[in-house]
């Protein structure tokens, strides 16, 4: 039995994302210093963009196939996505696919994304606010963005918003390509009377969308929009991979992943 693990994260091609990125490897590499440790990317688009700036990224069927080339037998693929959505739900696919291929990986197991199942939107909920209440006044609200999605797996931004509110009314999670939107969470703001919002990024890191649709200078901007509507707005420009109590988290479902392997 070889074991490796491969770490499946969106990608991004924004250099402020690359702190999220490099903080998880070296705490799982830390981890777990006898296995080796690779990190694909899902997103195609961004695969597609880096390639054409020198930096080639693998995908993760491509970084299995180096893995299964070098004799490795099981692999633990884990998602550093924030909630089940598309591209974790093909990682499932993916792994049942090569478990079953001949000459395939006697098992492929797949931990899951950050949030995933009731109790996961408690816990993350829990370490979610403990960050966002650091330093934050009696009468200012925090705002966090999320990305948002078609998939069916966006009621997991709503179900966060909810357990939010069940533990403090002042705490908000918005998406951007999804509900509740930024018009929703303004109207929200000015019924409750909010002056000053705390607006940090729902996101993995904090790259193209925290620079530019967060914070960005088009009038399309959270940002601007919450000042527009005379919200003074403070950011927050750290992604979910920065901090300890969340990758806590991933670790966690990885260790679950490694230990259902070890039972084949």
């Amino acid at each position: 039995m070889k074991t490796a693990i491969v770490l499946a994260a969106f990608g991004s091609r924004h250099e402020n994302a690359r702190a999220s990125l490099d903080h998880i490897v070296e705490r799982v590499r830390r981890t777990y210093p006898d296995l080796p440790v690779r990190v694909a990317y899902t997103s195609k688009t961004i695969r597609g963009h880096m390639e054409k700036a020198g930096e080639a990224v693998d995908s993760v069927p491509q970084a299995l196939d180096k893995l299964l080339a070098d004799g490795v037998t099981h692999v633990a693929v884990q998602s550093l996505h924030l909630i089940p959505g598309t591209e974790f739900h093909e990682l499932l696919g993916l792994a049942n696919e090569l478990m079953l291929k001949d000459g395939g990986f006697s098992r492929v197991e797949v931990g899951f994304p950050l949030v995933a199942g009731e109790a996961g939107v408690e816990a993350v909920a829990e370490a979610i606010l403990s960050i966002g209440l650091e330093g934050k006044g009696d009468h200012d609200a925090v705002l966090f963005m999320g990305h948002g999605t078609k998939h069916d797996g966006n009621i997991y931004y709503e179900a966060l918003h909810r357990a939010f509110q069940k533990r403090d009314t002042t705490v908000h999670m918005g998406a951007m390509e999804a509900e509740p939107g930024i018009d929703a969470i303004i109207q929200r703001f000015h019924e409750d009377g909010v002056r000053k919002a705390y607006l940090l990024p729902f996101l993995f890191g904090a790259g193209w969308h925290a620079a530019r649709d967060m914070v960005g200078d088009a009038e399309t901007s959270w940002k601007s929009r919450l000042e527009n509507a005379g919200i003074q707005c403070q950011a927050v420009l750290k992604g979910a991979g920065e901090y300890d109590r969340l990758v806590d988290i991933w670790l966690a479902h990885l260790d679950d992943a490694l230990r259902r392997l070890s039972r084949c």
